[in-house]
C-alpha cells in the first residue's frame, strides 16, 4: 500500500527532501490549493536547543519572509506563505530548479568572465532593489546564488538580512554571516551596509572565475588576516572583470565601487564593448585603507595580523612539474641587473651564485635542505640581522625595532588544501606562484616606505618539502617573501603593520 503523503497546513503535500542542514529541512512540495510546485523550508533545529536560540532561528525565518515579500525583482526568490503548525514553522517559497553557484564551480570548474559578468549583473540588480528598500542582505556568497540552466539567477536566503528599521537578530551582538565573504569594515565593527554587500559580491565573483575563494583559509584567524592584508590574486579573470572585482574589493568602503559604477563596467563586459575604466574612487590594486579604517581594522586583528604559513589561495589549478623538481632555480626572463624592486614588475634570472654572494632582488631562490638558503628558522613578520647570501642560513631573528638586514613580510602555503604528502610540485610551479604572490604583497608595503626596497621570494627545495613529517626537524611547505633596503643599509623598524 502506498504511504500517504505528509500534508502541511492541509495544503502543502511534501514530495521529496531537497536539502537538510543543522537547523532545517527544505522539501519539494505541491501546493494543492493553487496547483503549483513550491519549496517548503521547515525549521527543524536539533533537540535540546535553548528556547532563546530557537526564538532567534524562528525570527530569522520570519524575517526572510518579510524581507523577500518587500522586494520585487526577478532575481529575488519569491516567498508565498508562512505557516505555523504543531510547533513547527514553515516557509513556502518559489521552487528554483537550479544549482547554486558554489556547486556549479565545484562540478564544472572556474567560470568564464563574460558568463560571470552576466550572473553578477542579476545579483547586483537584486541587491540594488534590496538596498533601495532599506535592506542589507549580509550573506552574499556563492551558495546563496542559484543559477538555472537558462542563465537566470536567484539570490536566496534573506534570513539574516537587516532592515534599517529592524532590531539586530543576534541576542549577543555578534557578527552574523560567512567570515570569508565579510568586508573589512564589517570586521572592524561597522554595521552591515550596501557597501559590505558589494564587497561580498566581489569575493563571490573572484571565487567563481578563479575556482577558489580568494580569502578562505584553514582557520578563522588566517581568513581574517587574508581579508585585511592579502589582495586577491586574479589569474583567470579577464582584465575588465578583474578591474570590477578589485574595485569591489577596495578596503576603504568610501572608495569602493558603487552599484551603479559596477553595473556600468559589467554591462560593457557582457555587451563586448570597450572596457569602462575604474572610477577615481575605486582602485585597481585592491584599494588602500584610510587612516581611520586602518586603525579600526588593527583593533580587530590583534594577534592574527601575521600568521606564518597563512593559507594563500587563488592560484592556477595544481599540476605537478616534475621536470625541474628539486632544482634550485625557477626564474623567468627579466632585466639583467635585477634591480627593479623600486617599482618594476619583472623578475630576474641569473646563473648559480658563488657562496657568500648576496641574493639579488626579484630573483627566486630556494630555502631548506640543499637550498640557496640552507636553513630558515624565522616566521611571521620577524626580522633577521644578516642579509640573504648564497649558502648562508637564517637561524635566528632579532627585534624589528632594532637595526636589522631583512624582514620576512609575508608567507603562504600554496597547497594548503591538499594532503601534506602531496608530491613536490616543482620549483618552477612554486616560483611562478611566489612571484605573483610576493609582488602583490610588496605592493601593499612599498607605499608605506620612502626608501628604495629590494625583495624576493624563497621556495622550498624538494628535500625540504618532503621532510614535512620529519619528527626532529620538520620541513616547510610554504613560500616566503623577504625584503631589505636596496642599498643594503640596516632597516630600523618593521615595514609591516
Amino acid at each position: 500500500m502506498q504511504q500517504q503523503q505528509r500534508l502541511v497546513a492541509n495544503r502543502y503535500a511534501l514530495l521529496a527532501e531537497l536539502g537538510r542542514g543543522a537547523m532545517g529541512v527544505v522539501w519539494r512540495a505541491q501546493d494543492q490549493l493553487l496547483g503549483r510546485a513550491v519549496a517548503l523550508k521547515e525549521l527543524h533545529p536539533p533537540q535540546g536547543i535553548a528556547a532563546e536560540e530557537f526564538a532567534v532561528l524562528e525570527e530569522r525565518m520570519l524575517r526572510e519572509a518579510r524581507t523577500a515579500g518587500r522586494l520585487n525583482h526577478p532575481a529575488v526568490v519569491t516567498v508565498y506563505d508562512i505557516v505555523r503548525e504543531n510547533g513547527h514553522t514553515y516557509l513556502a517559497m518559489e521552487l528554483v530548479d537550479a544549482l547554486d553557484l558554489a556547486t556549479v564551480v565545484k562540478q564544472h570548474g572556474p567560470r568564464d568572465s563574460v558568463w560571470m559578468a552576466g550572473v553578477a549583473l542579476q545579483v547586483l540588480g537584486a541587491l540594488e532593489t534590496a538596498h533601495s528598500a532599506g535592506v542589507v542582505h549580509r550573506d552574499v556568497k556563492p551558495s546563496n546564488i542559484m543559477v538555472r540552466p537558462d542563465g537566470a539567477v536567484k539570490l536566496t536566503d534573506f534570513g539574516i538580512a537587516q532592515a534599517v528599521d529592524d532590531p539586530r537578530l543576534t541576542h549577543n551582538g555578534g557578527i552574523v554571516g560567512s567570515p570569508a565573504y565579510m568586508s573589512p569594515d564589517r570586521l572592524s565593527g561597522w554595521e552591515a551596509s550596501p557597501a559590505s554587500d558589494l564587497w561580498a559580491l566581489g569575493v563571490t565573483m573572484a571565487h567563481a572565475v578563479e575556482g577558489i575563494s580568494p580569502f578562505e583559509r584553514t582557520s578563522t584567524a588566517s581568513t581574517l588576516h587574508a581579508i585585511m592584508n592579502e589582495p586577491p590574486v586574479l589569474r583567470l579573470a579577464s582584465p575588465a572583470l578583474a578591474d570590477v572585482i578589485r574595485g569591489l574589493l577596495t578596503v576603504d568602503p568610501s572608495r569602493r565601487l558603487t552599484a551603479g559604477q559596477a553595473r556600468q563596467m559589467l554591462v560593457a563586459i557582457v555587451q563586448g564593448a570597450p572596457p569602462v575604466p575604474l572610477p577615481r574612487n575605486g582602485s585597481s590594486k585592491g584599494g588602500g585603507k584610510s587612516k581611520g579604517t586602518a586603525v579600526k581594522v588593527a583593533a580587530v586583528v590583534v594577534g592574527v595580523a601575521v600568521l606564518a604559513g597563512a593559507a594563500f589561495a587563488g592560484y592556477q589549478a595544481f599540476t605537478p612539474d616534475d621536470s625541474n623538481a628539486g632544482q634550485n632555480t625557477g626564474q623567468s626572463t627579466a632585466p639583467s641587473n635585477g634591480s627593479s624592486a623600486d617599482g618594476g614588475t619583472e623578475w630576474t634570472e641569473s646563473s648559480a651564485l658563488p657562496v657568500g654572494a648576496p641574493l639579488p632582488s626579484r630573483r627566486i631562490a630556494t630555502f631548506g635542505r640543499g637550498g640557496d638558503v640552507p636553513e630558515w628558522n624565522i616566521s611571521g613578520t620577524q626580522c633577521a640581522k644578516d642579509f640573504l647570501t648564497q649558502g648562508s642560513p637564517v637561524r635566528t631573528n632579532v627585534p624589528c625595532d632594532q637595526p636589522h638586514g631583512i624582514q620576512l613580510f609575508s608567507a603562504a602555503t600554496p597547497l594548503w588544501d591538499k594532503p601534506k604528502d602531496t608530491a613536490y610540485p616543482g620549483t618552477k610551479w612554486l616560483a611562478d606562484f611566489t612571484k605573483n604572490y610576493c609582488t602583490e604583497q610588496f605592493k601593499a608595503i612599498k607605499p608605506k616606505s620612502g626608501e628604495v626596497l629590494g625583495f624576493t621570494g624563497l621556495v622550498p627545495t624538494q628535500k625540504e618539502w618532503e621532510a614535512y613529517n620529519d619528527a626532529a626537524t620538520p620541513g616547510r611547505q610554504e613560500v616566503l617573501c623577504v625584503l631589505w633596503k636596496q642599498d643594503r643599509s640596516p632597516l630600523a623598524g618593521s615595514l609591516v603593520n
